[in-house]
C-alpha cells in the first residue's frame, strides 16, 4: 500500500548516538530540523504560546525541559530549529505531545471523521540525518492516542528521546527495513513485520543498522494512563 511517503537514501554523517544529560546546549540555526510543512517561525510561536499559557518564564522552562534559555529564545524567535531530542524535551517538559507541539488538524467533534491528506500531515525532519516523523492523527484536547510514521535513513540514529511521562505506552511496528530500538539499557533488533510494545517512560532512541536501506516504522503513543 502506497502512503505517499518517500524514504530518503541520502548518505550523511552518522548521528552521534547518546546525548549528555542536563541542559541542552545551543546549536547553529538551521542545523537541527527542516520542517517541510511546519515553518520554523510557526513552531517557535507555538512553543512561546504554550509556555505563556502555563505562566512560565524562560528560566522556568529551562528548568522543566533541560533546554537552555538561549536555545529556547532562538527557537521562539524562529532563529533556530530544534533537534528531535530537543523537541522531545520541550514536549515532555511542557506536558504535551510532540504532535500537539508541531501542530496539525484539530479533532473538534470525536464522532465525525477527520480526514488527513498527506499534504496536510505535519512533518518533522532532521536535516542533518534525514530522520523524518510524520503525524497521522489529529490533535486536540482529550485525545489520548497519537499515531506517527517515521523514516530513518541507512546508518542513522534518531537521537535520544527523553522519557515520556509515567504511564505512557508505545506500540512500534516496522513496515520496511531494519531497526534497533534502544530502550534504557536494553536493545531490541527488529525487521519488517516485527512489532514491540513497551513503557516509554525511559530514555529511548531508534537506530538503523543497515548500510543500504531506510527503516520505515509506525508508532502508536498511548497517553490514556497518564495521571
Amino acid at each position: 500500500m502506497r502512503l505517499g511517503l518517500r524514504a530518503s537514501t541520502r548518505r550523511t554523517r552518522t548521528c552521534g548516538g547518546r546525548t549528555t544529560p542536563g541542559v541542552e546546549s545551543d546549536e547553529p540555526a538551521g542545523e537541527g530540523v527542516n520542517h517541510s510543512n511546519v515553518p520554523r517561525g510557526a513552531l517557535g510561536a507555538r512553543v512561546r504560546r504554550v509556555r505563556l499559557e502555563r505562566g512560565l518564564t524562560l528560566r522556568d522552562t529551562e528548568r522543566q525541559t533541560g533546554v537552555s534559555r538561549s536555545m529556547l529564545s532562538k527557537i521562539e524567535r524562529g532563529r533556530a530549529s530544534p533537534t528531535a531530542t530537543v523537541l522531545g524535551k520541550l514536549a515532555e517538559g511542557l506536558k504535551i505531545s510532540i504532535s500537539q507541539l508541531i501542530g496539525g488538524p484539530v479533532a473538534i467533534a470525536r464522532r465525525h471523521p477527520v480526514l488527513l491528506r498527506v499534504k496536510n500531515q505535519p512533518v518533522f525532519r532532521v536535516a542533518r540525518t534525514g530522520f523524518e516523523r510524520r503525524s497521522l492523527s489529529p490533535v486536540g484536547r482529550g485525545r489520548t492516542v497519537d499515531l506517527v510514521v517515521n523514516i530513518l535513513p541507512p546508518g542513522q540514529s534518531s537521537g535520544e528521546f527523553p522519557p515520556h511521562r509515567a504511564g505512557v505506552r508505545e506500540t512500534l511496528a516496522v513496515s520496511a527495513g531494519q531497526l534497533q530500538l534502544v530502550l534504557g539499557r536494553r536493545k531490541f533488533k527488529l525487521g519488517a513485520g516485527d512489532a514491540i510494545f513497551y513503557g516509554a517512560d525511559v530514555g529511548h532512541r531508534f537506530d538503523n543498522p543497515s548500510a543500504t536501506d531506510p527503516a520505515v516504522f509506525y508508532i502508536v503513543i498511548d497517553y490514556s494512563r497518564v495521571g
